[in-house]
């Protein structure tokens, strides 16, 4: 197995979130979260880390998120709306420009 690089790591170690202040119980049920998945995923994983688009979860939610196309979408929506408060429109489609029209209309 290869070893992260640095950026990586560091991204990893200082996650936090913009939806809670609270990373210890997980967002959905409340139960302590052993999880904290990022709500962009894929080529935008770094930029969710980047920009506290985090969410703690326990693993029971953490496997339902991935399976429930509807929650998964529900907390891009709910994103998306975090950042455009906390940062610019310009800014997101700077940093999440495939997610724009990949998920939004």
């Amino acid at each position: 197995m290869r070893n992260k690089k640095y950026k990586l790591q560091k991204l990893e170690k200082n996650r936090f979130s913009l939806f809670t202040d609270n990373l210890e119980y997980c967002i959905v049920c409340g139960m302590p979260s052993q999880e904290i998945n990022e709500v962009f995923p894929g080529r935008n994983r770094q930029n969710s880390m980047k920009y506290g688009m985090c969410i703690p979860l326990c693993s029971r939610c953490h496997k339902k998120y991935h399976i429930d196309r509807d929650m998964q979408l529900y907390y891009m929506q709910i994103g998306k709306e975090i950042f455009l408060s906390n940062y610019s429109e310009q800014e997101w489609d700077n940093s999440f420009r495939y997610i724009k029209t990949r998920f939004y209309s």
